[in-house]
């Protein structure tokens, strides 16, 4: 037999439609026998009790096709039970011997790291993950919910935030964690070149996701919302399943300028978006949209009066707000959008933004969704081919965020951009006067912004020699001095 499935899910609420989709893949639930792997639990007594609730008295797994895995790292103190006795069991070999019964293996959610010290302790693979890789390369289903699935790529993210990802605050032992700082370690191995990151959009993890990309040298990261999942088959193929979406990020083509353990500064990172029904095959780029979608690329909803600027990417659902509203639906081909402008900052003048471009290989659909659960038809979007970059910006001065206009600019390659926007209502500044001059104060360049606040300053600069730069709206006026280089890392002339 070949290689079964993954089932990713991105925490959040358990699904029906999720779970009835896994068991499709198991032959129905007339076929499936199923174990619950609870280790990375907190309380794994009343967890074990819950999904034995939920898989048999809601779905209708009969619970003597239903097994909950005796592992854990530490007691649960709501029962009778010392759970903590468990925590060698998956060097059992009787255990091991019985999990091979099964053909779908479920990891909770918790903390990822228990499943290290449960399974692969001092790296060492137990006689019970052996049985379980088993399982998956003879055709079964092993899945997780947050830590669960996290856990299942060969490198995992244990933690940490996507600004100080961007950052380079890293860590790679516990010891040195303090809960904001990214942390990589390596997981169960299932998947080769793909990292996994769940709770994508309600913890705003872009940042992470693709910074463990780049620093574990990996080729892709897929982001999942909550209530959604990514089924991984052996030919690479991935479907989506749920109530929101994923973003798969490809860096095979990517621009990696920053050196190793600095600041991240990437460019050209290939993004799709997807949501239930939709299917992307990793090998071959090959993307196909649910049946009942069409495509929105030449016809967008949205026009230049809803664009605006973001000043925290990596709030609440704002990527994929960005990436729906202000790029696939919306005549804007080039959206920025700030990391932490409107958030607490505590990491003196340096921070990052991120950059979105379509190119005319972008495409874009959009159809009505009817799920189960859903009260009406929800709108569902997919996107292929935007190009993403992360770099990083220096904020000019310790005012940096008052509330007037701003101005960043940057290095496309031999060209610089400018983007000038008002912080107080996030939108970019129109007709805004911009000047550029040469080294002996010689004037070169005078523009104005155009309706997303953007100008493109082409063929004008020669590498290593230095510029400045004067900006003026509205009475008031911004001045700096820059060196250009290839690729130039932002300044923000705030």
């Amino acid at each position: 037999m070949s290689k079964g499935y993954l089932f990713l899910i991105g925490g959040g609420t358990d699904s029906n439609l999720i779970f009835n989709r896994m068991f499709e893949l198991a032959g129905g639930k007339d076929n499936v026998r199923m174990a619950v792997i609870p280790s990375a639990s907190s309380h794994v007594g009343s967890t074990m009790r819950d999904y034995e609730d939920y898989f048999t008295n809601e779905l209708g797994i009969p619970k003597e096709r239903l097994w909950s895995v005796p592992l854990a790292i530490s007691d649960d103190p709501e029962t009778e039970i010392n759970e903590g006795n468990w925590k060698d069991n998956a060097y059992h070999t009787e255990i091991a011997a019985k999990i091979i019964d099964y053909n779908v293996i479920f990891f909770v959610g918790g903390d990822q790291r228990r499943y290290i010290d449960a399974l692969k302790k001092n790296n060492i693979e137990s006689p019970l993950l052996k049985a379980i890789e088993g399982i998956y390369m003879n055709g079964g289903i092993i899945a997780g919910t947050s830590a669960g699935t996290n856990i299942l790529c060969k490198n995992s993210i244990g933690g940490g935030t996507s600004e100080e990802a961007l950052l380079n605050r890293v860590v790679t032992k516990d010891e040195d964690d303090d809960g904001t700082k990214l942390l990589v370690f390596q997981g169960l191995g299932l998947a080769e070149d793909i990292i996994f990151d769940t709770h994508f959009e309600t913890r705003g993890r872009l940042g992470r996701l693709s910074d463990a990309v780049v620093l574990t040298g990996s080729k892709y990261g897929i982001g999942i919302s909550e209530k959604t999942a990514v089924i991984l088959a052996a030919d690479n193929t991935i479907e989506v399943v749920g109530f929101g979406s994923i973003l798969f990020v490809d860096l095979t083509n990517a621009r990696i300028l920053n050196d190793p353990k600095k600041q991240l500064h990437v460019r050209e990172i290939n993004v799709t978006l997807l949501t239930h029904g939709d299917k992307y095959s990793i090998s071959t780029k090959q993307f196909s949209p649910r049946q009942g979608k069409e495509s929105i690329i030449n016809i967008p909803y949205f026009d230049a009066a809803d664009y605006h600027v973001s000043l925290n990417v990596f709030k609440e659902y704002e990527t994929s707000q960005i990436l729906i509203n202000y790029m696939l639906d919306n005549e804007a081909k080039d959206v920025i959008a700030m990391m932490d402008y409107d958030r607490e900052y505590a990491h003196g003048d340096m921070s990052s933004f991120i950059r979105f471009v379509e190119t005319d290989d972008t495409q874009a659909w959009f159809g009505k969704l009817e799920l189960d659960g859903s009260s009406e038809p929800l709108n569902s979007y997919s996107g292929t081919n935007v190009l993403l970059d992360v770099i990083p910006v220096k904020y000019m001065k310790e005012t940096a965020k008052a509330k007037d206009f701003n101005a960043v600019i940057f290095g496309i390659k031999n060209d610089l951009q400018v983007m000038v926007y008002d912080n107080l209502a996030s939108l970019p500044v129109l007709d805004a006067k911009i000047f550029i001059y040469d080294s002996r104060g010689r004037l070169l360049f005078k523009k104005g912004s155009d309706r997303y606040g953007r100008s493109f300053i082409r063929r004008l600069f020669t590498a290593g020699e230095e510029y400045s730069i004067k900006i003026k709206f509205d009475g008031e006026e911004k001045n700096n001095r820059f060196t250009f280089h290839t690729d130039m890392e932002g300044i923000c002339l705030c």
